[in-house]
């Protein structure tokens, strides 16, 4: 950790002196339960950040975002989605951290998420974006994949139109750098707000895996709709397993006490308990007040009744891409067209090295996506001497819209 720090303060005892938390107890992993555990999660990162520590709190609906964005830096989804889709550092274990991920997010089998995987390796191989209109798009392809179950997942990738290409390039490396809350209130629906982090969660993943350094911790509000308890059938263990097993300490805010994926919870060393969820297990007989909460160790069998200490909201400005959907020049759409329309056999990473020395490569990619998720691009799987390629071909929509623009 990059704090000399021992231990960081959270409060005050019930006899009046100050409650702290050992840095030991935060790197074991923190799960804070029951009603009033989201709210406590601003105050744990303020603390952490007060402390020296560089926190990350990941707000699922926004919902805390406002009363720290006054001391640490704050970022709306819209400025990093595009960056936390873009596989560079790492890609082979990057394309399945982000299968894995949607697999998580979308609640999806076994049979979907191999499927999810294969084709994330084909964008992976392009050093691609592995965004939902991408993915859906060669899932169409006849020999990607098959299956009523594969179709289903198109579907469902479909539905996540809202999570368009935007953003800024190396955003992830960028917020990494000192404290910072995530807004992923702008996602566009409940669920792609939950497929927003976790496809940040992957690309941190993947990107510790090289020289950058992770958060000292990170925050998540809302933990149970992430890494909520499923079916044996449907429970994706390798995005799980690397978030776990990642030497970053944790702490998982739910405000429901109960329904988290238990082998995630018994990786949590520290439990956190409100009033309402601790006085709900009547232990003991000791009764808390609203206010209080119970801290509980159980490797070393202690426990301690804490007030969190007064904690003054601050809303500063949030860093953000002025449109959640991606416009891109006219002249450059009709010139990706017209480059797809009069060569046969043209793949997007040869389009884009192509054109990569008049344009911008981001906005490039940008516009790409926009393309295909709006029905102009299609991708056909074609074989070139024994080997298999995905090549661009115009939609009747594409052509219409070239025909046009001549």
């Amino acid at each position: 950790m990059s704090s000399a720090t021992s231990s960081v303060w959270l409060g005050f005892t019930r006899m009046g002196g100050r409650f702290e938390v050992k840095l030991d107890d935060i790197k074991g992993g923190i799960a804070m339960l029951g009603q009033g555990a989201n709210q406590l999660a601003p105050l744990v990162a303020y603390a952490c950040h007060d402390a020296g520590l560089k926190a990350l709190l990941l707000d699922i609906d926004g919902g805390v975002s406002d009363s720290l964005s006054g001391y640490m830096d704050e970022y709306d989804v819209s400025y990093f989605l595009y960056d936390s889709l873009r596989i560079e550092e790492n890609p082979v274990v990057h394309a399945q951290l982000i299968a894995g991920a949607y697999s998580t997010s979308l609640e999806l089998s076994f049979e979907q998420e191999a499927s999810l995987n294969a084709i994330a390796q084909i964008i992976a191989n392009e050093r691609g974006v592995a965004s939902p209109a991408s993915l859906a798009d060669l899932i169409q392809s006849p020999d990607s994949a098959k299956g009523r179950a594969v179709d289903r997942l198109r579907v469902r990738l479909e539905a996540l139109r809202s999570l368009n290409l935007v953003g800024e390039k190396d955003a992830v490396k960028q917020i990494l750098g000192r404290s910072a809350v995530l807004s992923f209130r702008n996602a566009g629906s409940p669920e792609a707000s939950e497929t927003a982090v976790a496809l940040f969660l992957a690309k941190l993943l993947a990107t510790m895996g090289g020289e950058e350094r992770g958060p000292d911790v990170i925050i998540l509000t809302e933990a149970n709709r992430l890494f909520k308890e499923r079916p044996v059938f449907r429970r994706n263990p390798r995005f799980l397993t690397a978030f776990v097993s990642a030497p970053l300490p944790k702490v998982l805010a739910s405000d429901a006490a109960y329904g988290l994926d238990k082998e995630y919870m018994d990786t949590c060393s520290v439990r956190i308990l409100s009033s309402a969820a601790w006085n709900g297990t009547g232990r003991g007989g000791l009764v808390l007040t609203p206010n209080m909460f119970m801290f509980q160790n159980p490797s070393y069998g202690s426990s301690e009744v804490f007030v969190p200490r007064e904690f003054e909201g601050r809303k500063g400005d949030a860093r953000t891409v002025a449109s959640t959907v991606p416009t891109a020049d006219e002249e450059l759409a009709k010139r990706i067209l017209e480059e797809i329309a009069g060569y046969q056999g043209a793949t997007r990473t040869s389009l884009v090295s192509f054109l990569a020395s008049e344009y911008d490569k981001d906005l490039l990619e940008k516009t790409f996506d926009r393309l295909q998720a709006e029905g102009y691009i299609a991708v056909t799987p074609q074989d070139r001497s024994g080997r298999t390629i995905h090549a661009l071909s115009l939609t009747e929509k594409g052509r219409t819209f070239l025909s046009r623009a001549r």
